[in-house]
């Protein structure tokens, strides 16, 4: 066994046995990559405040949901967050199974978790029509939070997010390759970013001229399915081939692989973050945390988190010990198809950009 390998092996026995705990807050992965320059971005998956979790909140209070990750949130210098309801109380609920909706007074939890950006790109935004997109717009608007994929026509849906770090300028796009496609936006119609493969590449490419780094989010894939499907595959490639630095997707509520492509990282689904509802089939989530300098990705790592709501109530928190270690293997088992049969995560859960 190599040095590398038998480090690699104690690590894997200390966390089984409980000896170590989690390094979720400590330093960023790899040090030698990350300078105090580097901007670190945190992506979560699905943030759902309705639902159920409506009166969690109302007795528990707005920050409930955040409070056991609220400092690794805040310790990124971007976090972003796919916002799965519409912050409204009015609006007419469109015809399908399930409509969500969330008090706009509930986004001062958000806030003072630290979130900076949310993608509003998916299946529930305009669960109350544009009222209630009209009424979430303004909601993060009054609290200056940032958003991207959905507007009030084709053209606002895919405008980006432009965030400015430590002089690096950041564009995020969002895009919803999921149903209904009333919900998707056109020209003079409100709705979310859709495109076909050859469209979006033409907007990165236009995104990249104004960012130093480009992120784009996409929400597709099959609810619990934990492999990517064809089209995710090909639509998160094209997205690199046209200049994007980091793709990361949500949807699924479940894990899906990571990718390395060119390079660059893709990772198909991060599952749930904050979702109020229950599920038997969900049981945990990861954040992603990013280093970037203006040349792009210098690290990443996942963070696990158990979202499993029997347990933890509608409260994510991090995995440590044996439960991380065992996310962090199952990611590598979904991922190694992805990658030609090679694993991407360390046992800490950085991620290997080169065979190490």
């Amino acid at each position: 066994m190599t040095v590398t390998g038998t480090l690699s092996f104690l690590v894997r026995i200390l966390f089984v046995f409980g000896l170590i705990e989690s390094v979720a807050v400590a330093h960023p992965p790899r040090q030698e990559t990350v300078s105090k320059e580097s901007v670190s971005v945190l992506a979560a998956g699905d943030l759902m405040l309705g639902h159920r979790l409506v009166s969690v909140i109302r007795r528990r209070g707005v920050d409930y949901p955040f409070d056991s990750v609220a400092s690794v949130i805040r310790e990124a210098d971007i976090a972003v967050a796919n916002l799965e309801a519409p912050f409204t109380t009015g609006g007419t609920a469109f015809q399908k199974e399930y409509n969500f909706a969330v008090p706009p007074s509930f986004i001062t939890g958000p806030v003072r978790a630290g979130f900076d950006l949310f993608t509003l790109a998916n299946n529930h935004i305009l669960d109350f029509g544009v009222e209630g997109l009209r009424s979430t717009i303004h909601t993060l608007d009054s609290t200056g939070i940032a958003y991207c994929g959905a507007g009030f026509d084709l053209e606002e849906s895919i405008r980006p997010a432009l965030l400015t770090r430590k002089g690096i300028r950041f564009g995020f796009l969002a895009f919803s390759l999921t149903f209904p496609e009333a919900f998707w936006a056109s020209p003079g119609r409100a709705g979310t970013a859709y495109v076909r493969p050859e469209k979006l590449e033409t907007i990165i490419r236009k995104v990249r001229e104004s960012a130093d780094v480009v992120i784009v989010s996409f929400h597709w894939g099959g609810e619990s399915v934990t492999e990517p499907r064809p089209y995710q595959i090909q639509y998160a490639r094209r997205a690199i081939d046209a200049g994007a630095d980091l793709v990361f997707g949500h949807h699924p509520h479940v894990l899906q692989g990571l990718e390395i492509y060119k390079g660059r990282l893709i990772a198909y689904s991060l599952g749930n973050f904050i979702f109020g509802s229950y599920s038997a089939k969900v049981h945990d989530g990861a954040l992603l945390r990013t280093w970037f300098s203006a040349e792009g990705l210098r690290a990443a790592e996942i963070l696990p988190i158990s979202v499993n709501n029997y347990t933890v109530r509608f409260q994510p928190r991090l995995f440590h010990s044996a439960e991380r270690l065992k996310t962090i293997e199952s990611l590598n088992a979904l991922s190694k198809p992805l990658n030609g049969g090679k694993e991407l995560l360390r046992p800490d859960g950085s991620i290997r950009f080169k065979t190490d």
